[in-house]
């Protein structure tokens, strides 16, 4: 099995922008959940 370079600056900054987007939807997610309670009440 070949190791593969994954630390190339390319590389890394795809993943950091990906790490940003699914942290992104998780916190969309967090808020909307939360409105949904405030909202309608628990």
């Amino acid at each position: 099995m070949s190791e593969v370079d994954v630390s190339t600056p390319e590389q890394r900054r795809q993943n950091v922008r990906l790490g940003w987007i699914l942290a992104s939807v998780a916190l969309a997610f967090a808020l909307g959940f939360v409105a949904k309670i405030v909202l309608l009440g628990a």
